[in-house]
């Protein structure tokens, strides 16, 4: 396999493509750039500069502090060039800063060459790393500086990869190759052929070839709560999912425990796990052929409940920052119960309904807030009417690395009586706290 891949074709494309396309951006020509040592370019306003330090608030990233090593170069507006001490460490002479560059067909020297991925933003930043996918209108990049981004499709300007990825467009089968996304054309160079396609028809681009395990990725947490004297108390929550992911399919694997004593009193004891599988039609639409369900919980008499079922979705959001997806179908579901009153059935099969909703916001770059519902709708024997509310609160501490606080509400409209004639509380409700680290 060739390894000396290079942009010189592209760059040679991108040339010509780039004379439709608007060379002077207005608010950038208002804009500080700062361009770090690997070649990342961020767009926005200098704070401060000192020997030791360079604060730049981007339009991407915020605040970012950097030491002069990091620093390549500053571009300074001419309304910003006063009041700074030099950064000895950005620049050889002591020549003026050249005013920041607004044409648009200008790429970082390591594009093609440092065996990187490349991303340019509508802002005008750009950014090194690593893409994880483009999908849902929405893209993953993992970027060197500012680390995870999940960024919106339609805020990218640019995308070159240094690897070759499968990318599919609508209504055909999914191209292997390095992956070029400019100036509203997405070129596809494969080994044996260059597919150009309309950006508007692009699917989705996701990692693949021979190794299988370039099509997951994944998350795993744990909270903990210890508490001793009057009560002895100790909570554990534990989560995990799993994500496969090609240009039109996305494939979901979660799991989510609750376990608590009190005093050696069980007083929480639930296992819920989850499998779907999405198919998407176009870039609004998606049918889900799998979704299935396997939960317990002794606390509401339920041995297990097993629900199997098929949907259809939509995206009713797509906003930056801003997501809410939806989906409904019908389903079967069979429930064992823990223990029953005497005469009464130990286990109910009914035909169900099912409702879901995700919704997620960025408050910040680095705190999201996630709420998931699910209802389903059965006969009274079943529960008749059951929901999952999880909303919770993501905080990124650090690359990979997660707190989340999450509240949580099981409501059950129906209990079924235990054998000694108790019925138990139609809601259960839980406030967890815990690390994730995502992979």
């Amino acid at each position: 396999m060739r390894t000396d891949f290079k942009f010189g074709p592209y760059r040679q494309w991108v040339l010509r493509l780039g004379l439709a396309m608007p060379v002077v951006v207005a608010w950038c020509a208002r804009a500080d750039v700062l361009i770090s040592t690997n070649g990342e370019r961020f767009v926005g306003t200098i704070i401060a500069e000192t020997t030791n330090a360079v604060m730049f608030e981007s339009e991407l990233g915020g605040r970012l502090t950097l030491s002069p090593a990091q620093v390549r170069k500053l571009e300074r507006t001419a309304s910003n060039e006063t009041n700074f001490s030099p950064v000895t460490a950005v620049s050889a002479t002591n020549a003026p800063a050249p005013a920041p560059s607004t044409n648009l067909l200008w790429l970082p020297p390591g594009v093609g060459h440092d065996g990187a991925d490349w991303i340019q933003l509508k802002s005008g930043e750009w950014l090194r790393g690593e893409l994880k996918y483009v999908q849902d209108k929405n893209v993953e990049f993992d970027s060197d500086e500012l680390e995870e981004q999940l960024l919106k499709l339609k805020d990218i300007r640019q995308i070159y990869t240094a690897r070759r990825l499968l990318t599919q467009f609508e209504g055909q089968e999914a191209i292997y190759g390095r992956v070029v996304v400019s100036n509203g054309i997405v070129m596809v160079y494969g080994p044996d052929q260059t597919t150009s396609q309309p950006r508007e028809g692009l699917m989705g681009i996701t990692p693949g070839g021979s190794k299988e395990l370039h099509h997951w990725s994944g998350k795993a947490g744990v909270g903990v709560t210890l508490q001793s004297g009057n009560d002895d108390q100790t909570t554990v929550n534990t989560s995990a999912e799993l994500v496969r992911r090609t240009p039109n399919t996305t494939l979901l694997l979660d799991y989510l425990g609750i376990h608590s004593q009190i005093d050696d009193r069980e007083n929480a004891n639930n296992d819920r796990g989850h499998v779907t599988w999405d198919l998407r039609l176009n870039r609004d639409w998606f049918v889900r052929p799998v979704q299935f369900e396997a939960y317990h919980d002794r606390m509401i008499n339920i041995a297990y409940r097993l629900t199997d079922g098929v949907g259809v979705g939509r995206d009713i959001l797509d906003r930056n920052g801003l997501e809410w997806t939806v989906s409904a179908g019908p389903g079967f579901q069979y429930t064992r119960f823990d223990t029953v009153e005497a005469g009464q059935t130990e286990d109910a099969s009914t035909a169900a309904g099912g409702f879901q909703s995700r919704f997620e916001y960025d408050l910040t770059h680095r705190l999201t807030f996630t709420q998931t519902l699910q209802c389903i709708f059965t006969d009274r024997e079943a529960g008749q009417y059951t929901h999952h509310s999880v909303s919770t609160l993501e905080f990124e501490i650090k690359r990979h690395l997660d707190l989340d606080v999450s509240f949580i509400w099981d409501y059950l409209q129906s209990p079924r009586a235990r054998s000694d004639g108790s019925v138990p509380e139609r809601s259960d409700y839980y406030l967890t706290v815990g690390f994730s680290v995502r992979f």
